[in-house]
């Protein structure tokens, strides 16, 4: 792949389910994929990273979770549900004025 394709962050309101929340990443991350773009996925980059024990590890996904999406030209919301994350990304994609979309608006 070429430096010259847009990365894209890919947002949803996952599943607490991590095997279910990470099927449907993939299959979201494989749509944009095939629209021109490079998906950055939180839930497929962090799966097994973070400990789930660790009182800071939701604060830590946060955070990193910010840094990838300012790396990124774009936002895509991915499913039908909205929940607090979903709106922290959207917020961040529009302070830095980064287009924002919903997957089924490209499909």
């Amino acid at each position: 792949m070429s430096r010259t394709i847009p990365k894209a962050f890919v947002t949803a309101a996952w599943s607490k389910n991590k095997v279910e929340a990470e099927d449907m990443a993939r299959k979201y991350c494989h749509e944009i994929v095939e629209k021109g773009f490079i998906p950055v996925c939180p839930v497929l980059n962090f799966s097994g990273v973070l400990d789930e024990n660790d009182a800071d590890s939701d604060k830590k996904r946060r955070e990193m979770s910010d840094i990838m999406l300012k790396s990124c030209t774009c936002v895509f919301v991915c499913g039908n549900k909205r929940n607090d994350d979903v709106n922290a990304d959207v917020g961040t994609a529009k302070r830095a004025r980064m287009g924002v979309y919903e997957l089924s608006g490209v499909l």
